[in-house]
This record gives structure tokens, sequence and C-alpha cells, in this order.
């Protein structure tokens, strides 16, 4: 045997060794799943992963390997989050609400958190139609937009496992986009008042729906007469009024732990009519 096989030889032993060490690890991080959820415990917490990071690097004896080792164990604890959100929330969550209400940072926030793949309708049409939002409602006005919004929300939402959410908020406006959506999964109403709305976009001036005015009472306007739809529409409700995007998304998160609890209570009750 020469020596570069003898080497292989033991990165194939350490390669073992350590699948069964993360096995055990994942299958432990599940269990504590479970215990935060039966003691009613937030499920993610950022700073016991940022003291799990830094804890790992006391325990490497060669100073060169430590960043390497932190840097591995990141990518350890995104694998816990994503094995946890996908026992956890087995469908797709989609974000609506005005514009400005938070759906894109939020959005990007919850992605991270629950390590699931987000997906921007409005996005997803820019780069089919090779031109910007604003752009397909001048060239070719609402109606054909809400048509490639309906298309692409009905494709999206046979995935599982996603974050949609749209730039826009007009995607409650097709009753069929809901029917579409609440079939394979959950909505969550991000909530604002116009003040606020007004607020966070008044120096946007890429809303076509506002770029002749731009202003609280035409923001209030249009969310009234939406406020029904996105009462219909959501199984759940965030106000984002004062809060910052990692507020909104851990509520998100405790909201859709009760919201799991209680479709299974239900379905126990149902079982056993």
């Amino acid at each position: 045997m020469t020596r570069l096989e003898d080497l292989r030889e033991k990165v194939d032993l350490c390669d073992r060794q350590l699948a069964a060490v993360l096995e055990k690890r994942l299958e432990i991080i599940m269990e504590i799943m479970e215990e935060k959820k039966s003691q009613k415990m937030p499920i993610f917490n950022k700073d016991r992963e940022e003291k799990v990071i830094n804890q790992i690097g006391h325990y490497v004896t060669n100073p060169d390997l430590r960043e390497e080792v932190r840097f591995i164990q990141q990518h350890v604890l995104q694998s816990c989050r994503r094995i946890q959100s996908k026992r956890l929330f087995p469908y797709h969550i989609t974000l609506v609400g005005f514009m400005g209400s938070g759906k894109t940072t939020v959005g990007v926030e919850l992605s991270n958190m629950l390590a699931m793949e987000q997906i921007d309708v409005d996005r997803v049409i820019e780069e089919r139609m090779n031109m910007r939002v604003s752009e397909i409602f001048q060239l070719y006005g609402e109606q054909v937009f809400r048509q490639l919004e309906s298309n692409v929300v009905e494709e999206l939402s046979k995935r599982e496992n996603v974050i949609i959410f749209c730039s826009g908020g007009g995607v409650v406006l097709n009753e069929k986009n809901i029917e579409n959506i609440k079939e394979t999964g959950v909505i969550v109403w991000l909530k604002a008042s116009p003040n606020e709305i007004y607020r966070r976009i008044c120096d946007d001036h890429s809303r076509p729906l506002l770029k002749d005015n731009m202003s609280v009472d035409k923001i209030s306007q249009m969310l009234e007469s939406r406020l029904p739809l996105y009462e219909d529409a959501a199984d759940l409700v965030v106000n984002t009024d004062g809060k910052d995007v990692e507020q909104v998304s851990h509520e998100i998160v405790q909201q859709l732990m009760q919201l799991d609890i209680n479709r299974k209570a239900h379905h126990y009750h149902a079982s056993n009519l």
C-alpha cells in the first residue's frame, strides 16, 4: 500500500466516524425540537447557535484549523434548521400583505431562520418577461400583470417547504390565487397601518399603482378595499408596525407552531367522531 492509499483509508475512516456522529447529532436535535414544542419554547435560538459555533473552536487544538471547523459547524447548524423545518412545516408558507408591509425583508429573514428556499413571485415574473414589474404595468397594463402573477402563483403553490412572497400586494385580488395557495400551504398576512406603509415606501418610485399619488390617503383607500380579502385569505395575521424583521419572523414561526398544534388537535378530534 502506498503512502497516498494509506492516507485515503484514514480519511475514509474519519468520514465513517463523522457520519455516525452527525447522524446521532441530528437525532438528538429532533428530540430537542419535540421537547421545545411540548414546553412551548421558541424552536430557533440565534444566541444559542452563536454560542455553539464559538464553543466548538475551543475544542480544536490546531489553531490553523479553528476557523475552518467553525465554518463547517455553521453548515451543520443550517442542516439542523433545515431538517427541523421540513418536519415542522411540510408545506409552503406564503406571505401576503399590502405593499410596504415587509413581505420581501421578512421573507429573506424567515428563509435564513428556517433554512428554507425563498421565492419572490414578482422576481420570477421579471426574469421570465425580462423587464421590471413597473415596465410590465406601463407596457401591458395591470390586467396582463395579474394574469402572469396568477400563472406563477399556481405553479409555485405546488411546491413544498418553501417561502413564497409577492413584492406587491395584489395577489389576494384573484380568488383563484388564494384557492391555489391554501390547497397545499399556509397564508400569513403581514399587516401594517397606512402611516407605517407610507413611511416605508414614500421614497420608492417603483410602485406603479402609487406613482401618481404617493400619499397616506391613497394608501388608506387602496388598503381599505383590500382588507376583507386579506382577512378572508389569512391563516395567520402578524402586525408589523413598530417591529423589526427578526421580531416579525419569530412571531410567524411561533404562530405556525400553534397552528400546527391546532391542526393536529382538529385532525384527532375529527378522526374520533
